[in-house]
């Protein structure tokens, strides 16, 4: 997804219940638990910057624990890092109900949070989810898609999906699985998640691409065309050649016939054309007579010479 998109979906304004789901949410999919030293590790590697910021305001305004954000390089880019240590990443597990109280384990799935009417529960669950592994293409083709490896939190995205009246696939292709929302419902998830502004551009970017496609086909077609009307000419010339130098030979009729019927539908196709001769025959042995029409003519020629 595009630093625009973060922005947009970071600025969206919207009660501190569904900013909790969103927390919860963007953290079970981005975060790594692990110890050193002795303590808790929580880590959360994120894309943008503006990602980054909105998750640590939103911990300290919901939660009051701080936490530290630093620029990282990751691959031939950077990611921003939100990290908690110790008591406080506990803490937080326990307060966004990720960390089971009884086994002190993580969730399988996501929170449940029953105080939230399910669809506002589920559009803050899919505006965490792109903000926190979510990519969008530019491409027609393609929509949105969210990256989980987790195979309940995959099937509960696609329910959340549901509640929003889109129809969402899990992806097992390739290195990475992901949730997948189509192309053509792209947008309204855009539009329902508060990225309007982007939905808007995306929308005129395919319009755009629509008008170009239609303007190449335009210009291939033509091409095709004039290649085409060359090649009938051609064709006729040599056809009217051939049987100008045969003209009062003994020739096989199929061969004349096949040459005239070229001379009289100079833009039919071989097919067309084989369909016109009595008997009808093929393209492939109309193609043929015309060879050897074009062939006798040539060695006729050569015999005057």
């Amino acid at each position: 997804m595009r630093a625009e998109v973060y922005s947009e979906l970071a600025q969206a304004n919207i009660s501190p219940s569904m900013r909790e789901i969103q927390i919860a949410t963007m953290l079970r999919l981005s975060m790594v638990i692990k110890v050193a030293n002795g303590a808790l590790v929580l880590e959360c590697p994120l894309k943008s910057q503006d990602l980054a910021k909105w998750l640590h305001d939103a911990i300290k305004e919901t939660y009051k624990i701080d936490s530290q954000v630093k620029k990282e390089p990751q691959g031939a880019g950077f990611v921003f890092c939100l990290r908690l240590e110790g008591t406080n990443a506990k803490k937080l597990l326990l307060l966004t109900r990720l960390l089971d109280r009884k086994t002190k384990r993580i969730i399988a799935g996501f929170p449940v949070f029953g105080s939230v009417p399910p669809f506002l529960a589920a559009t803050a669950v899919w505006r965490g989810a792109l903000m926190a592994q979510g990519e969008l293409s530019s491409d027609k083709k393609e929509g949105a898609k969210v990256y989980c490896s987790v195979p309940e939190l995959a099937q509960e995205l696609v329910k959340n999906a549901s509640i929003l009246g889109l129809d969402a696939h899990i992806n097992t292709k390739g290195r990475r699985k992901s949730v997948e929302v189509e192309a053509d419902q792209t947008l309204k998830l855009l539009n329902l998640l508060g990225a309007k502004d982007w939905a808007i551009k995306v929308c005129n970017t395919y319009a755009q691409k629509d008008e170009d496609t239609r303007h190449v086909i335009s210009q291939l077609y033509r091409a095709n065309k004039d290649r085409s009307s060359k090649a009938s000419q051609s064709a006729c010339q040599r056809a009217q050649r051939a049987l100008k130098i045969l003209e009062g030979k003994n020739v096989n009729p199929n061969l004349i016939e096949a040459g005239r019927l070229r001379l009289q539908y100079p833009d039919a196709t071989l097919t067309e054309l084989g369909r016109l001769a009595n008997p009808p025959i093929s393209k492939d042995a109309l193609a043929g007579r015309m060879r050897r029409l074009y062939k006798l003519a040539m060695d006729t020629q050569e015999g005057r010479a």
